[in-house]
């Protein structure tokens, strides 16, 4: 792709979301639960279920230079998600999430699992920055924090397409060779960082639930601004390699369930 990332793309993507994706993310994210609790306690949170990956809600996002997307193929059933396969290719599926309040639902949970995956020498450089699967959490933006780069893009995005850009992202992946539990900067995105969950080949379907705020505070030492959006991306453009894997089931829920 040159010198656009797939990351920073879909970390700062111009993206002009429509209003009848965020009434879908709005529909499945209920108010807080009125149901019975203990004396002296609040009420508690519901998780909030977000649509299915396929949903209508999530919506494409390709990339510049990248001549063959990534092919998502929703999954039917009561288990609904979305099957991603690339073949020396790359782009992703964007979900709004513009009113989750991470200080009461700061837990993101779904269901992964690799069926294709890669084989790659070095994942923290660019001609290595593939991953069979990833999803990527994007933030707001915060001008005190930004360069004059990054001020200046955002003004013209906004006053090209009035769209606003997010800022910060983590990024959560399935690596083929780093150790889970292992962080470092994004090599086209300074403002992202990446923070492997799991390696090499899948043995089926993974359940997995990271505290955003906490993962946030690590990686860049600071709580986290507003959440922006979700993304998923199955890529494998860099390395000219075939990757598949499938995404599921993808709720918020407060730090006590999780």
């Amino acid at each position: 792709m040159g010198d656009v990332s797939r990351l920073a793309a879909l970390a700062s993507c111009v993206l002009p979301l429509s209003a009848a994706a965020l009434a879908t993310v709005a529909l499945y994210a209920p108010p807080l639960s009125a149901g019975a609790t203990s004396p002296g306690e609040g009420p508690e949170v519901a998780p909030i279920r977000l649509p299915a990956p396929g949903n209508d809600a999530w919506e494409p996002l390709t990339f510049r230079g990248v001549k063959r997307p990534t092919r998502y193929t929703p999954i039917g059933g009561l288990d609904a998600g979305t099957r991603a396969e690339a073949r020396c290719g790359a782009s992703a599926l964007v979900l709004p999430l513009e009113a989750v309040d991470l200080s009461r639902t700061p837990v993101l949970r779904w269901r992964w699992r690799v069926v294709a995956p890669l084989d790659v020498a070095d994942e923290r450089i660019r001609e290595g920055d593939d991953f069979a699967a990833r999803v990527t959490v994007m933030f707001e933006f915060e001008p005190e924090r930004a360069s004059l780069y990054q001020r200046m893009r955002r003004s013209i995005a906004l006053g090209l397409f009035g769209t606003r850009l997010p800022g910060s992202a983590l990024t959560f992946v399935w690596t083929s060779r780093i150790a889970p539990g292992s962080l470092w900067p994004n090599p086209y995105a300074g403002e992202s960082r990446m923070i492997a969950l799991a390696r090499g080949p899948g043995d089926g379907w993974r359940s997995e639930a990271v505290d955003l705020v906490a993962f946030y505070t690590r990686a860049f030492d600071r709580s986290p601004p507003g959440a922006r959006g979700i993304g998923i991306m199955t890529d494998a453009d860099d390395t000219c390699q075939h990757a598949v894997a499938e995404y599921r089931d993808f709720r918020l829920t407060a730090a006590e369930a999780a």
